[in-house]
């Protein structure tokens, strides 16, 4: 059995640090398989006192009937834990207890092209949290292979910065935080003129503030478009505040509009009996191998048709 669900569209970024380590490795090729040295084990980490694994990472590999390129996916899943707390009835009471509930979440790494599909799960979070949690389970294990910094933020559609700065009146501020590149194919002439700066005050990022306080904030197409083009491509995120619908002020950002699109998965019922076979055996259950190249499959097709929008 099969489910559709929702995943959000991320990518990651990699900044290299002038201060070189002695013990730094160069960067893998494709240098965005770095992040397997994050994953390739289960590990936890925390992030504003929560407790978050990545758990059962793997290579996935083409098999017959579904194509794309090998070495290129990793699949497993961020998992985020929640303390449970239960109510038990005893003679004359209730003792309450609690008990661990990891929150598990589908993701998918694509080290060429740098893009990370995660499951939507509203228990997880937001698709913020969820990007701030993968970037800090990745921060450490980069650092310390590779002496760079990582950065994950959401795929975007081009038009809705522009969609907001149409639909209001009143524009009070705009801020624009871009990414150092890192990414080919992002907008070229930013990149070009980031690069420029890079190599004047080695930033990582560049945080841009339009502010206008009587909300007569101008916003022109140049050079603002190719920093949005930019930002959109995964490369840093905006916000923009402006009038509210009834009356004060409204915040709008970029994270709130992360790309979504829709995956075919195995039910849980089949991922339960994928785990009980694994448990039995010690072996990968035969239908996992497919289902997960069957998911990759549709992943790939996706970024191709991400690339040509």
């Amino acid at each position: 059995m099969e489910e559709s669900k929702d995943f959000l569209v991320l990518r990651y970024s990699l900044i290299g640090e002038q201060q070189l380590s002695l013990l730094a490795k160069e960067l893998p090729e494709p240098k965005g398989a770095a992040i397997v040295a994050a994953i390739d084990k289960d590990t936890e980490f925390f992030l504003n006192g929560v407790k978050y694994g990545f758990v059962g990472f793997k290579r996935v590999e083409p098999v017959a009937g579904y194509n794309f390129p090998s070495g290129r996916f990793w699949v497993g899943k961020t998992a985020k834990l929640r303390v449970a707390k239960r109510g038990e009835k005893v003679p004359g009471d209730i003792v309450e207890h609690t008990e661990d509930d990891w929150v598990p979440i589908l993701t998918i790494f694509d080290v060429e092209d740098q893009y990370i599909f995660v499951q939507r799960d509203w228990r997880f979070g937001t698709p913020e949290q969820i990007a701030r949690a993968l970037q800090r389970g990745l921060r450490d294990q980069v650092f310390e292979n590779y002496n760079h910094k990582i950065f994950v933020e959401g795929l975007l559609s081009k038009d809705v910065f522009w969609d907001v700065v149409r639909k209001f009146n009143k524009l009070y501020k705009v801020n624009l935080k871009l990414i150092s590149p890192n990414i080919l194919e992002t907008n070229k002439r930013a990149k070009e003129a980031l690069k420029s700066l890079r190599e004047l005050f080695d930033q990582d990022e560049i945080d841009l503030t339009l502010l206008n306080e009587t909300g007569n904030l101008k916003i022109p197409q140049e050079p603002v478009g190719d920093y949005v083009d930019y930002i959109s491509e995964g490369e840093g995120s905006w916000s923009i505040v402006t009038e509210g619908e009834r009356g004060g002020k409204k915040r709008h950002s970029s994270v709130e509009n992360t790309k979504i699109i829709e995956l075919t998965t195995s039910s849980s019922e089949m991922i339960e009996e994928e785990r009980r076979i694994e448990q039995e055996t010690g072996m990968p259950a035969p239908s996992r191998t497919l289902s997960d190249a069957r998911l990759i499959a549709e992943v790939y097709s996706s970024i191709r048709e991400i690339r040509e929008s």
